[in-house]
């Protein structure tokens, strides 16, 4: 699991409590092991399974977390820098703040750079709805460079893993099960 770690520390960053792990990659609390051993060391296999999906996914494509990417607005940027407030100066955030219009298919999103610079959008949505499915399209008519791909993620619970990237950036991107084998939150493979 050291390997692991070490990997995914270069991937994600550090934080207080060790490797950044985003929301639903957490490693199970450790109450659960003494409650009951046998649902911990399940919780921790599936856990791990799925951290490892991510990493190598990450690796692949030579990609480091951003913690300042927020919507399709910051992909489309040179540099990785916050979209600014809806009563700022500049672009509003598409996510965030009253209308959202990408908010929707962007539950659980990541932001990943290559070389330093927004490449790369991953969100793992329990459902995808006509807006989002509008919205997506939208981003490919305005901005030709930017890309879609869908299908199974790390996330797990149900949910189906949305990519959108820069093809300027990195050609082709795949989600996680097409790259790494089957990702699933019950049987977790990592080939």
């Amino acid at each position: 699991m050291t390997d692991l770690h070490d990997r995914a520390a270069t991937i994600l960053g550090h934080g207080e409590n060790g490797v950044r792990w985003p929301y639903g990659l957490e490693y199970p609390p450790p109450g659960l092991r003494r409650k009951d051993p046998e649902a911990y060391e399940r919780r921790m296999t599936e856990t791990t399974g799925r951290q490892a999906a991510m990493v190598a996914w990450a690796e692949h494509y030579g990609l480091r977390r951003s913690e300042t990417g927020c919507c399709p607005l910051w992909l489309r940027r040179d540099a990785s820098q916050r979209c600014r407030p809806r009563y700022g100066a500049g672009d509003p955030c598409t996510r965030y703040g009253a209308p959202h219009p990408d908010s929707g298919w962007m539950d659980h999103h990541l932001a990943w750079l290559k070389n330093a610079r927004p490449a790369v959008l991953t969100a793992a949505p329990y459902e995808v709805d006509a807006h989002d499915e509008d919205r997506l399209a939208h981003w490919s008519r305005i901005d030709p460079r930017l890309r879609t791909a869908r299908g199974q993620g790390w996330y797990g619970f149900g949910t189906t893993q949305i990519v959108l990237w820069r093809s300027d950036r990195i050609t082709e991107v795949l989600p996680a099960e097409q790259l790494v084998g089957s990702v699933s939150p019950n049987r977790p493979n990592c080939n």
